[in-house]
C-alpha cells in the first residue's frame, strides 16, 4: 500500500508531464554510479516506481558499493538513510525508492522551472 506522501508525489509527477525527464535523470545518475537502470520511455509513473524499486533492491542485495555510490550521486543525505528504522530489506528499499524519487523529481522539476 502506498503512503500518502508517495501518492502525492506520483500525482505531482503525472501532472507536470516530465516523466521522460525523470527517467533520464535516474538513468544518468545510475550510469555515473556505475550501474545500469533499464527503463523504457513509455512507462507509467507506477511502472517507473516499480522498476526503481527492483533496481535498488538488486543493488542493495548484490552490489552494496554501487548502491551507496548511486545514493551519493542522487544526493540522498546519509542521515536520511540512517533514519530508516525498518530492518527488512523490502521495507528499507521501499523507503529509499521514495527518497530517490523525491530527490530526482526535485532536480527535474527545478531544472524545468528555470528554463
Amino acid at each position: 500500500m502506498e503512503s500518502r506522501e508517495e501518492l502525492m508525489l506520483l500525482k505531482q509527477i503525472e501532472s507536470h508531464d516530465l516523466l521522460e525527464n525523470l527517467i533520464q535523470q535516474i538513468t544518468k545518475d545510475a550510469d555515473l554510479a556505475g550501474a545500469i537502470f533499464a527503463c523504457g520511455k513509455n512507462v507509467s509513473v507506477k511502472e517507473l516506481v516499480h522498476k526503481l524499486y527492483v533496481f535498488l533492491f538488486e543493488l542493495i542485495t548484490t552490489d552494496f558499493g554501487t548502491y551507496l555510490n548511486f545514493l551519493y550521486r542522487v544526493d540522498i543525505p546519509e542521515r536520511a538513510i540512517k533514519s530508516i528504522t525498518e530492518i527488512e530489506s523490502e521495507l528499507i528499499v521501499k523507503k529509499v525508492t521514495l527518497m530517490v524519487l523525491q530527490r530526482e523529481w526535485q532536480k527535474v522539476w527545478l531544472r524545468n522551472k528555470n528554463q
